[in-house]
């Protein structure tokens, strides 16, 4: 009995373990990272290779990066970085620019002279 109880609880627990991973494992491709894997070739690329394709997608607008922050996305959650929120605040001698994500409520703030 001891044995059979030890299998069905092992073996629940194996399932639970498989799952989580499986479910971490399974995550959407980012909308800015489409263009650059959809060129990957297919053996496995060199970093130069991953430049290249990288700088090819920034020469033709597929990939932009924040002028201020430099990020291509949400550093959080991979949102884009068209739907980041952008916020300014203060006069014509002190701004300070705020961005942030509406779907993690990453945010970041720099001040601009």
């Amino acid at each position: 009995m001891e044995i059979l109880l030890s299998a069905i609880i092992g073996g629940l627990i194996t399932w639970v373990f498989s799952h989580i991973y499986y479910k971490k494992s399974s995550k959407e491709i980012p909308e800015w990272a489409k263009p650059i894997i959809a060129k990957l070739p297919v053996s496995k690329p060199t970093s130069g290779e991953l430049l290249q394709l990288f700088q090819e997608a920034l020469n033709t607008g597929d990939v932009s990066i924040d002028p201020l922050f430099g990020n291509v996305a949400c550093p959080k959650c991979n949102a884009p970085l068209k739907e980041l929120e952008e916020k300014n605040y203060g006069d014509d001698n002190y701004t300070i620019v705020v961005k942030n994500c509406p779907y993690c409520g990453w945010n970041r703030q720099a001040d601009v002279s």
